[in-house]
């Protein structure tokens, strides 16, 4: 069940976003907010996603993380998350990344 109300939930997405767009380190948003739970970070994760929309950003796709249960267990989840690639994070077939 979320923890945060509406307001925090666009507060955070607007703080984590900028930081993202400006290259810029935040510190563990839990630190603040520690009763916070998976429902939250996934509001949190679609108000981001709402907002990059907005601009024009289209959704590449999704990725998954601790797909393992080696790394589940790890982690103490006992279920995979997920995450959606914005399509400014893509690289054409045969393009190249600067190292």
């Amino acid at each position: 069940m979320a923890t945060l109300d509406k307001k925090v939930v666009m507060q955070l997405a607007e703080h984590l976003e900028d930081a993202e767009l400006n290259a810029q380190d935040v510190k563990k948003i839990t630190n603040d907010y520690p009763d916070m739970d998976w429902e939250d970070a996934y509001d949190i994760q679609w108000e981001i996603r709402r907002r990059k929309q907005s601009r024009g950003t289209k959704i590449a796709g999704l990725k998954m993380g601790l797909t393992s249960y080696a790394k589940m267990s790890q982690m103490g989840v006992d279920t995979p998350i997920y995450a959606f690639l914005a399509d400014y994070f893509s690289v054409p077939d045969g393009g190249s990344i600067k190292a």
